[in-house]
């Protein structure tokens, strides 16, 4: 994939409620998550990432479940098929168009993917789309290819910012563990059966 050709046709689309706030399964009961979610959670929490996608892979086309398996595809440094998830269902298909309908949290995660990848200008491109900024994982995606910027040479530097073409196979340090997981759970609280606890992984700590 053509990280300039999809930083120029990428189409950003009207955001709606759910992509603004990045998190379509806030306020669902816990009944609503899809199954595979309930028990992949339990190895992720575990950080048994190779489990949980082996788990999620097999679990169907929905896109929690799909979100969910490309964060672990990442976290395992398997960036190609992470790209190739996230890709499936981030954008349209034969097209570089993102769906309206796909949250934001799903978008910067394709995003990452990308900068993983070494295409920068891709995940600037898909970043933009989202139109969230100020958003925690937003701010560093933006401040890891700021760091990358500052290794290049003057000519590399140049037609980075005039052309938007990173060198090839350009590689972009992420100091932090990359993904969001889109879907919360409950737990049972260790203090008791009736204290039941929400735990969250929307965001990676």
């Amino acid at each position: 994939m053509s990280a300039r050709n999809h930083s120029k046709n990428v189409t950003k689309q009207p955001t709606n409620s759910k992509s603004a706030e990045g998190n379509p399964s806030h306020g669902e009961s816990p009944s609503a998550i899809h199954p595979a979610l309930q028990k992949a959670w339990h190895l992720i929490h575990r950080g048994e990432y190779t489990a949980a996608a082996n788990l999620l892979s097999s679990a169907g086309r929905d896109t929690q479940v799909r979100n969910a398996l490309g964060v672990c595809l990442m976290r395992l440094g398997r960036v190609d098929p992470a790209v190739d998830v996230f890709r499936s269902f981030v954008l349209m298909p034969g097209t570089l168009i993102e769906r309206v309908e796909v949250s934001n949290a799903c978008k910067r995660n394709f995003a990452t993917a990308l900068l993983m990848k070494g295409f920068p200008s891709g995940a600037l491109s898909v970043l933009a789309a989202t139109r969230d900024p100020d958003h925690i994982m937003a701010v560093r995606l933006h401040s890891a290819i700021s760091q990358w910027e500052k290794s290049l040479s003057w000519l590399r530097w140049l037609d980075w910012k005039l052309n938007g073409v990173e060198p090839s196979k350009c590689h972009i340090k992420l100091d932090f563990e990359p993904g969001e997981f889109d879907f919360s759970v409950e737990l049972p609280n260790p203090a008791g059966p009736s204290k039941p606890r929400k735990a969250s992984l929307k965001m990676a700590a």
